[in-house]
């Protein structure tokens, strides 16, 4: 894979950098250190998509942030592949995270290849995101004939990437993860933890329609009508194109004295909210994974989620740390929002079964899939990644072919 006796260079790129991604490089500068030199590769400072705050240094790799202070939706392509090509040229293995539909990727996989570049592909995309295209599915397997190898979050992912054509490459789970370590401090710095009765139920996310919330509402509402004493609130953190719609849908069911509103958090407050919260609620319509579950489970919060969600499989066992529903069934998130609020012991429960689970969710998890890439058959990761595909139900054997 690399020369013998020379240090390996690896470089990771994604658009624009968020806490999540911090996470991830700074645990593969951890896992790294003294065997590789890791670049941590942020194209663009902000984006149209995501209002994250400006990224600063990561720890244990060398950040390179190609456009600082751009967007990168108004860099031009060319620009753009000229730059990352100029950066990325001097690794050994590219971990790429920017969509593999941008012009620049596309141009840069097979350039990178034809000088010699092992190209990781690393995606969330399942094939039930949304409706699929035959002609469109075969133009995909042809635009990534370059990458050697793929990292994924969970099995739908795995299937699908395998679908795509990498049925003799190497495909890795462990791609979707956050640092329980940073969300568990951040909790504890915002302070002490409220009863059982003082809880409220969480929704992290933009308003937007694949999020479903339209029906969560009327889930809720149903919810809260049947038992007004006992129903916990609704914290709704974030904000987008739907919160007018949003407010006159709750002032419609009757319901706006119960939910709450404090906008987009930085993610600290984020992590300091869920710490409060009584149950974290995510049953989008279309969800390539769902983050937020992974910083949910770092304070041990149960999950209402629907069977849409990507991170389901590995993060979300039904009825042990949550309720799984399919995103058109009304009655049956109204069901869940009762189950887990108006029951304290099961609740606890749920919340013990949740931090357990928080190993599948960890940036460790990330580390083990890339070292295995840079240097394969390593232990303990070789362990730990057949261990993370047994239990969400991908074979081992099948994750690793050369």
């Amino acid at each position: 894979m690399t020369n013998p006796g020379r240090q390996p260079t690896i470089g990771l790129i994604w658009t624009q950098f968020s806490a999540y991604h911090v996470d991830r490089l700074e645990a593969v500068g951890r896992r790294l250190a003294g065997r590789a030199r890791v670049l941590s590769v942020e194209v663009a400072s902000k984006s149209a998509t995501y209002a994250w705050d400006p990224s600063g240094d990561v720890a244990g790799t060398e950040k390179k942030r190609l456009f600082p202070g751009e967007s990168h939706e108004a860099i031009p392509i060319w620009r753009r592949f000229r730059t990352e090509l100029k950066v990325l040229r001097q690794c050994d293995v590219i971990f790429v995270g920017v969509p593999y539909s941008e012009p620049d990727i596309i141009a840069l996989s097979y350039i990178l290849r034809m000088l010699g570049k092992r190209v990781v592909m690393m995606t969330a995309s399942k094939f039930d995101d949304f409706q699929r295209q035959a002609s469109r599915e075969y133009f995909k397997r042809l635009l990534l004939t370059p990458y050697s190898a793929a990292i994924v979050g969970g099995r739908r992912q795995f299937e699908y990437v395998r679908f795509l054509g990498f049925s003799n490459r190497t495909v890795l789970p462990g791609y979707n993860t956050v640092s329980m370590e940073r969300v568990r401090q951040q909790a504890q710095d915002g302070g002490s933890e409220p009863a059982f009765d003082e809880r409220s139920f969480v929704f992290v996310g933009r308003f937007v329609e694949k999020k479903n919330i339209e029906r969560m509402f009327e889930a809720y509402a149903r919810y809260v009508h049947a038992a007004p004493q006992r129903a916990k609130r609704l914290n709704m953190i974030g904000d987008g194109p739907l919160r007018a719609a949003i407010d006159a849908q709750c002032a419609r069911l009757g319901i706006m004295h119960m939910v709450d509103f404090p906008g987009f958090l930085p993610a600290a407050k984020v992590s300091a909210q869920l710490a409060r919260s009584l149950a974290l609620v995510l049953v989008s319509e279309e969800e390539q994974w769902g983050l937020v579950i992974n910083e949910a489970l770092a304070v041990g919060l149960p999950i209402l989620a629907s069977a849409e969600v990507g991170a389901r499989e590995a993060l979300v066992r039904n009825l042990e740390n949550g309720i799984v529903v399919e995103a058109g069934a009304i009655e049956g998130m109204a069901r869940g929002f009762a189950r887990i609020g108006d029951d304290e012991g099961e609740w606890r429960a749920m919340s013990e079964a949740s931090t357990a689970r928080g190993w599948h969710a960890d940036t460790e998890r990330f580390a083990d899939a890339v070292e295995l890439m840079v240097f394969p058959g390593a232990e303990p990761a070789a362990t730990d990644n057949a261990r993370f595909a047994a239990e969400i139900l991908i074979d081992p054997s099948r994750v690793a072919c050369v």
